[in-house]
């Protein structure tokens, strides 16, 4: 279980850190963005750490398990890639993105033979279908516009927060299962937080457990 006493908005354990404020990161977003009435530098920000996390990963953590039932870290990568896939295949029947090789999605099985497919680690696939994702949502023209993803409909703003809960949330299970200690920072927490079912709490520490809870990664308190 994470600690949720010491906060930290870094990731600690000796896991690597995305330089978010270089400045051609900066520039190479705004530029993104200009004309763009959804600002997508959350999610940005969130799945950079992510994909820093999963740099770490290598052919041999594949079946370490997670905090999710039975799921292993190789089910947890292959969900997250065909979650962002899925995202923009719901996103792209009204919105435009940038043209490009369509991202594939991988199953299980091959996954165990393709860590250095796209010339890297596994970081490398969820960084191209999470880059398509944040075109996508750029590219919404009403955040408020309605949008399908598998069954469920919502709005592009009401996707968006899913997204960035959804990308902190598996952070922590591929933490927890790699034996890193992560925490988001104070506002991400928050963030994900207003997305559940949960009175607003003003103490850091409490909202990110009570994120957790309603998650249902860690127990519910007893009263």
């Amino acid at each position: 279980m994470i600690n949720l006493v010491s906060y930290s908005p870094t990731l600690i354990n000796h896991a690597p850190v995305a330089n978010l404020d270089d400045a051609r990161c900066r520039e190479t977003y705004w530029l993104r963005q200009k004309g763009s009435i959804m600002d997508v530098t959350t999610l940005h920000t969130a799945t950079e750490v992510l994909a820093e996390y999963l740099s770490e990963v290598t052919h041999g953590d594949l079946r370490q398990l997670t905090p999710l039932a039975t799921w292993d870290i190789g089910d947890l990568y292959v969900h997250l890639i065909d979650q962002n896939i899925d995202t923009v295949a719901g996103l792209v029947n009204k919105a435009l993105v940038n043209e490009g090789p369509p991202a594939e999605k991988i199953t299980r099985s091959a996954l165990e033979v393709s860590a250095h497919l796209y010339g890297g680690g596994y970081e490398e696939r969820y960084r191209r279908t999470a880059r398509r994702v944040e075109e996508a949502f750029a590219a919404v023209a009403d955040a408020e516009s309605t949008y399908v993803v598998g069954e469920l409909h919502l709005a592009a703003s009401a996707w968006y927060e899913e997204q960035v809960n959804e990308t902190v949330i598996h952070t922590w299970d591929l933490t927890e299962a790699m034996g890193f200690t992560y925490r988001p920072t104070a506002d991400v927490a928050l963030r994900v937080l207003k997305t559940q079912p949960e009175p607003p709490l003003e103490d850091i520490d409490a909202a990110w457990e009570a994120a957790l809870r309603k998650s249902g990664r860690i127990p519910s308190r007893t009263h």
